[in-house]
């Protein structure tokens, strides 16, 4: 894919899932008859108790194994969050995209800015976009390769970076969002088994990750500029949509269109995000049950987060709207239909890759691979006798290494905390920088995992802009998005150890050690 003619032609991405999932099963199978599982302290409430709990792996290949195998397709397609997601943003992107909004949108943009500080925003962008994996990954994703088409550059460019910047700094961020509030319940929980008096704040790891998400946006810029780009060179793709061949004046017109309607859309969405009590307009997208709004804002229970990917496409949606009817690319409904259908038509394999990747995922889940894996990681940690650096590192490699068989902060964390508790605060070791250390781990591999649930929707995508389809395969995927890996690794273990001996704060009034 990045140079043709040095590859060796690979089989389709497709029987990369369908060999993982040939392997999970025997493993699975083996696994169970070598009788391996795990016993671990588990937190059974986010109160504090814990219970000793043992998990084995589940076999396969038995005849339970082989029921869930034959009957449960349908349902690990249907719950494979980013099937449904991703349909929803697709019908609006194509609104958006083919009426030639997006491409006139970013061409302005691209001619005005330099190429790097909009690679740079881009990135940050989409860093901050983690807060809602849904809307980075089935929207920005493919608005980054608009974005570089507009700019001349491989569209693959622009999918590399959007995927490496969400799913590596997931971590990472600019303000609290649910992952800290779900992550310090249970580190606080997991500290109180020492130190009943010890209490964890939602803000304890805030200076370390907005430091994070400024040098993560950073890297990731010079690894595109210097890099990626270069290898991937310039974009080769016909334009799908040169039969609209609108004037200067009429693209101006459509923007603007485009722009009132967007603040006249998001004057009721701002009015929904003002907290009030009682039942009413005002507040509605917030969980009122909250006492925090910003709690309020990111709760897994507020509107705003339920239905963020349906929120972003209908503005999408409508922004497409508003400039086709004002340049003439929509006369009439059916143009909208016939724009949805055509993006849905040039984005089908992703439905395929999405139906073999949700078997994947349901497989290894049954099995509890992931699970008696993570259970063990957080066991040798916590009968491990290392200290100060050692014991970071440590567990920075253990999150990083557990994520890649279950990826899920909470499922993670909730198995590692109440383990590895004592060993840190042993070593002086404050349960927020362990929290932190964690968190940073298992961002990484996010890049790497076919189980991630998103790693699919960046594959899928790169095939959609590969120009030989004969090219595309799943070695040319890592290849593509592996310097990224490599630098954004480096760059959190560099400022996991960086911080730890000097000691700046991690969050307000919250340092490394207790």
């Amino acid at each position: 894919m990045i140079n043709p003619k040095k590859l060796k032609r690979s089989s389709h991405p497709v029987m990369f899932f369908i060999y993982m999932s040939l392997l999970v099963v025997v493993i699975s199978g083996i696994a169970n008859v070598l009788n391996f599982q795990v016993t671990y302290d588990k937190l059974t409430t986010i109160a504090g108790e814990v219970e000793s709990t043992t998990v084995a792996v589940n076999s396969l290949l038995s005849l339970d194994g082989i029921k869930f195998i034959i009957t449960s397709a349908y349902d690990n397609l249907i719950n494979f969050v980013p099937f449904g997601s991703l349909l929803i943003a697709a019908i609006a992107f194509g609104i958006a995209l083919k009426s030639g909004f997006l491409k006139t949108l970013c061409t302005k943009v691209t001619k005005k800015i330099p190429k790097f500080i909009i690679v740079f925003i881009y990135s940050l962008i989409c860093i901050i976009a983690s807060v809602d994996n849904n809307v980075g990954y089935v929207l920005l994703l493919p608005l980054g390769a608009v974005l570089f088409m507009s700019m001349n550059r491989n569209p693959i460019g622009g999918l590399a970076l959007g995927f490496a910047s969400i799913a590596a700094g997931h971590g990472a961020g600019l303000f609290i969002t649910a992952l800290d509030y779900n992550l310090t319940s249970y580190t606080e929980a997991s500290a109180k088994l020492l130190d009943t008096e010890y209490t964890v704040s939602q803000s304890s790891n805030l200076i370390f990750i907005i430091v994070a998400t400024l040098l993560i946006a950073g890297i990731c810029t010079f690894i595109t500029e210097k890099i990626v780009s270069r290898k991937l060179g310039r974009n080769t793709l016909e334009d799908e949509d040169e039969e609209f061949v609108l004037e200067e004046s009429k693209e101006k017109k459509g923007l603007i269109a485009a722009l009132i309607a967007t603040i006249i859309c998001l004057i009721p969405i701002i009015l929904m995000l003002i907290p009030v009590s009682g039942d009413s307009f005002l507040g509605l997208l917030l969980d009122k049950s909250q006492d925090v709004y910003s709690k309020m804002l990111f709760s897994s229970d507020a509107l705003l987060m339920t239905n963020m990917v349906g929120i972003i496409s209908f503005i999408f949606a409508l922004q497409g709207f508003v400039f086709g009817v004002v340049t003439g690319t929509i006369r009439k409904i059916r143009d909208m239909v016939n724009f949805s259908t055509d993006y849905l038509k040039s984005i089908g394999g992703i439905f395929v890759l999405i139906f073999f990747a949700a078997q994947l995922n349901a497989l290894v889940t049954e099995s509890n691979i992931g699970v008696v894996v993570t259970g063990w990681l957080s066991n040798v940690i916590s009968s491990s006798n290392f200290s100060f650096i050692p014991l970071i590192l440590l567990i920075f490699l253990f999150s990083l290494l557990a994520n890649i068989l279950l990826p899920g902060s909470i499922a993670k964390w909730s198995i590692i905390a109440p383990n590895i508790m004592p060993a840190v605060i042993r070593a002086n070791i404050s349960p927020e920088f362990a929290q932190l250390v964690f968190r940073a781990g298992e961002s990484i591999t996010n890049v790497i995992t076919p189980l991630f649930t998103y790693f699919v929707i960046f594959i899928g995508f790169i095939e959609v802009y590969t120009k030989n389809k004969n090219d595309f395969s799943i070695r040319g995927c890592y290849r593509v998005i592996f310097p990224y890996f490599l630098a954004v690794a480096i760059i959190w273990l560099l400022m996991i150890v960086c911080w730890y001996i000097i000691g700046l704060p991690i969050g307000p009034g919250v340092y490394p050690t207790v």
